[in-house]
């Protein structure tokens, strides 16, 4: 049976960091969706360009624009993959912050009536779970275009040494 006699102070920070663990989640989030606008961007100019360039076929006056716009993509790419990254360990610490949080409001023993309403474990294990589908989704999506890059490349230098 859980213990009557809660610190009043303890369960007033606790419910403050956990108004403010809840307040990051939701920034978090937002600058996930920020970041997955930008990416559907990147992809979609990525598949115009490479739809140009089948058009232009083998025109070699084309090609120094072609791959001006290529850098420009690989570098918005690389700009991309490390706001992820970044957004990722963010989520982690995040994640780590809840679990402390439950962990903390456990022991202190705090009455069930009068904890702040907390996520449900199972919802937050799915979140967990499809924030890591995501990412190892964007991670394949990051090599193939990595490897897009490199076939344009390899078809460039070709392109190059028929001249």
């Amino acid at each position: 049976m859980p213990d009557r006699n809660v610190d009043p102070e303890l369960k007033e920070e606790l419910d403050r960091e956990q108004s403010l663990a809840d307040l990051e989640q939701v920034l978090g989030d937002r600058g996930q969706l920020l970041s997955d606008g930008g990416q559907a961007r990147i992809d979609s100019e990525q598949a115009k360009l490479d739809r140009e360039r089948e058009r232009a076929g083998d025109d070699p006056g084309t090609e120094r624009r072609f791959d001006d716009r290529q850098a420009k993509l690989d570098r918005s790419q690389a700009t991309e993959d490390a706001v992820q990254e970044s957004l990722d360990n963010a989520q982690a610490g995040r994640d780590a912050l809840q679990a402390s949080l439950d962990d903390h409001r456990e022991s202190a023993r705090l009455p069930s009536e009068e904890k702040p309403p907390v996520s449900d474990a199972e919802k937050k294990k799915q979140d967990a779970q499809t924030r890591a589908e995501a990412a190892r989704a964007r991670a394949e999506a990051s090599l193939l275009r990595a490897q897009a890059a490199i076939a344009r490349a390899e078809a460039s230098e070709k392109r190059a040494n028929d001249v």
